[in-house]
């Protein structure tokens, strides 16, 4: 079954509209398939994992429609997934989340921006960096630091 009132709540929300959108599921236990394709699809979101089977995310209707795509493929494959924005969290968690969210797209900025270091044989492994880094930084949803030295790693090997 799959639920999602973010239009409703966007709607009468007015100046209080939603900030962050969470993803709850739950699959059925055979179907580590699913799982994992799942995952997948919520880490190319740049989602944060709150506890196994919910995710968050900061609000735009662009990821509000990505997650309403996940959770419809989750119910496709037997499961429920309800999308649900969420108007306020306190301030220490939304901190927290933000946090995490930049720490884990630091993680990923350090990894291209060392594979750039390294030696880059061809123009295909460069082109391959440019679209890892155009994929952090689509998911990069606070501004996390290491972008600007990943894209400086990436012009480098482009000169050599």
């Amino acid at each position: 079954m799959l639920h999602s009132n973010a239009q409703a709540v966007d709607r009468a929300g007015g100046m209080n509209g939603p900030r962050w959108l969470v993803l709850t599921w739950r699959l059925p236990s055979s179907s580590s398939t699913a799982r994992v394709a799942t995952w997948r699809s919520l880490q190319r979101l740049g989602a944060v994992m709150l506890t196994p089977g919910a995710v968050i995310l900061p609000y735009s209707e662009h990821l509000l429609e990505q997650l309403e795509w996940t959770a419809e493929d989750i119910v496709q494959r037997g499961g429920d997934a309800y999308v649900l924005p969420v108007t306020e969290l306190p301030e220490a968690d939304e901190e927290q989340i933000r946090r995490r969210m930049r720490e884990e797209r630091q993680v990923e900025y350090r990894r291209i921006r060392d594979a750039a270091e390294k030696s880059v044989r061809n123009e295909r492994e460069l082109a391959a960096l440019r679209r890892g880094l155009a994929r952090v930084v689509e998911r990069d949803h606070f501004a996390s630091s290491g972008r600007n030295a990943a894209e400086r790693a990436i012009k480098r090997a482009a000169k050599e």
